[in-house]
């Protein structure tokens, strides 16, 4: 593991791991309905989970790693990326309270065929694939069904979300893509706008929407022209505008399941 982990070293370490522990766990204890677990399968992994700390740009896993850990994130953004030979496509954009890699339940020792890299300074919550063996075993089958179904909404939420994107051309691939870090990493404004909390390179978004660096800058050019982006310093703001019921992109992000976005145009 190449991350910082909390070892004994000090009060300071231990106050910090036992605070990021407290976050896995409410983490956990919000998301328990949809995970299927209950408060004593929550206290054992939270007890068994090993808090690493990861700075920007780290690698917290590579493609050939193997699939022995639960990775799960407390606090950050990570990014989790498929090498394609001549670069790399990000697949996505992990918000805290969200697992990746979710391929756990697999034959032991596969490798992952993913790349995730702390894309902020992150604390991941990890978890061996045998305690969480023991732990579902203690589950009732409702449960560990409802678990199951829990990670394959989300893997079919997610290849959903990059299917949306096959037909489109770079304008509104962009579009889809913004919506979503919106979404996951948008803080409203009093104007009505969105700020992404992420500082995004025209680098990192052809990542995501399958681009070259300068063909992004040359689309987000005109996307600020027709006022639907613009910059607060570092960061993009996506304008009230960009929320408008009539564009097509809102569409796809309401069946992309953004609740409070269908509330907000209807």
């Amino acid at each position: 593991m190449r991350g910082h982990s909390d070892e004994p070293g000090g009060a300071g370490v231990w106050r910090g791991m036992d605070l990021a522990k407290q976050q896995f766990r409410q983490l956990l204890s919000d998301a328990r309905e949809r995970l299927g677990l209950s408060p004593g399968a929550i206290d054992e992994l939270t007890r068994g989970a090993q808090i690493a700390r990861w700075r920007a740009g780290q690698r917290i896993f590579d493609a050939s790693d193997t699939t022995d850990l639960v990775n799960f994130l407390v606090a950050g953004a990570v990014k989790v990326s498929c090498p394609t030979g001549e670069g790399a496509v990000c697949v996505q954009m992990v918000r805290p309270g969200q697992f990746f890699g979710l391929n756990w339940h697999s034959e032991p020792g596969q490798p992952r065929m993913f790349v995730a890299t702390a894309f902020t300074d992150s604390v991941v919550a990890m978890v061996g694939s045998r305690h969480m063996a023991r732990i579902m075993r203690a589950l009732s089958p409702d449960a560990v069904l409802q678990l199951f179904a829990y990670s394959w909404r989300a893997l079919s939420g997610l290849l959903y979300e990059k299917c949306c994107l096959l037909d489109l051309d770079l304008r509104e691939r962009l579009l889809h893509e913004l919506g979503i870090l919106a979404r996951d990493f948008g803080a409203t404004r009093a104007d009505g706008g969105v700020v992404l909390t992420l500082a995004l390179t025209h680098a990192d978004l052809g990542e995501l929407a399958i681009a070259s660096r300068a063909k992004v800058a040359s689309a987000m050019k005109l996307l600020e022209r027709e006022g639907l982006v613009a910059r607060d310093g570092r960061h993009l703001v996506l304008p009230a505008r960009f929320f408008a019921g009539e564009h097509k992109h809102v569409d796809r992000l309401i069946r992309n399941g953004w609740g409070a976005l269908a509330r907000r145009v209807a």
